[in-house]
């Protein structure tokens, strides 16, 4: 056993220094030596990056500065605090309906929810930044990613889709009745609000006020008269929605074009809300026209 033992180290020696020789330094050709420089420094130009200061090296949307901007945005300006709790309110309500059974949600109702729970991933957003104390706020950032997760599951009609529409519409109903559901601790910044709703899905909604309510509203004084507050109500949500889906990090929001467009729609929407507010038929028919002008204006040259 010593001899056999003793020819296996013989035997492995070998082949251990074998294994721990270097590789010989590859000689490249005249032609690839003249692809590179001798010194990359000499061709570079501004001092280096200080990679040990994260704060100078940190994208700019994330910095504090960025984050408290957002926040303290007014949106008291764009959209009362009643007009977003009526709003959870109503799609609480078609909620129940749409999602009633999973028949009706594989059919075609995933389309509808998805819609809402976009609008109210969006809704959420903005309590949870309102320059004031509307109802929910302590919750709603976190609300916001529930909505929003439902928004992007509900792309499919499906059995976990359904499932989790499900649960979305008892959330809903539990705030409603002045429940607080559990929902998981977020932060009320937003670095990208492309991420919280698909502008398509937003964008369907304001199609909604605009085509199905506001036009047909203003078609005259009387009914202008027999709808005021909701005229005032769908105004507010439709400037909410233009002054979303031109933020940063969605589609065309660093084209001066489109984001005119939508600062467009969101003024008409404002003067419509304040026309509406005063009964002011002639202002809010004037601003009507306007809002139709900014939506076909902006459809011309851009779709999805």
């Amino acid at each position: 056993m010593l001899f056999a033992g003793l020819a296996v180290a013989i035997i492995a020696t070998p082949f251990e220094l074998s294994i721990a020789k270097e590789a010989r330094p590859p000689k490249w050709s005249r032609d690839v030596l003249d692809t590179f420089f001798e010194d990359a420094r000499d061709r570079l130009d501004g001092p280096r990056p200080d990679y040990s200061n994260r704060d100078q090296n940190r994208p700019a949307m994330d910095t504090p500065a960025a984050r408290d901007e957002q926040v303290t945005f007014a949106w008291s300006n764009v959209i009362g605090h009643e007009t977003l709790e009526s709003e959870v309110k109503r799609l609480s309500a078609d909620a129940a309906s749409r999602i009633a059974t999973a028949s009706a949600f594989k059919g075609g109702g995933y389309k509808d929810a998805r819609r809402d729970f976009s609008e109210l991933a969006v809704l959420f957003a903005v309590i949870s930044q309102y320059d004031g104390d509307p109802r929910w706020k302590d919750a709603a950032a976190g609300l916001r990613e529930t909505f929003s997760r439902a928004a992007a599951s509900s792309k499919v009609g499906s059995d976990a889709s359904f499932r989790e529409a499900v649960a979305c519409r008892e959330v809903l109903a539990d705030l409603v009745r002045g429940g607080r559901p559990t929902v998981t601790k977020s932060d009320a910044a937003v670095a990208d609000w492309s991420q919280i709703a698909a502008r398509q899905a937003l964008m369907q909604r304001i199609n909604i006020a605009h085509e199905e309510r506001l036009t047909k509203w203003l078609a005259d004084d009387g009914t202008f008269k027999r709808n005021q507050s909701e005229v005032v109500h769908e105004a507010q949500i439709v400037a909410m929605l233009a002054e979303v889906i031109h933020r940063e990090a969605f589609e065309f929001s660093d084209d001066d074009t489109y984001v005119g467009h939508a600062k467009d729609l969101e003024r008409a929407a404002s003067d419509i809300s304040n026309a509406g507010a005063a009964g002011k038929f002639e202002q809010a028919r004037e601003a009507i026209d306007r809002a139709t002008n900014a939506c076909a204006n902006c459809h011309d040259g851009y779709r999805g």
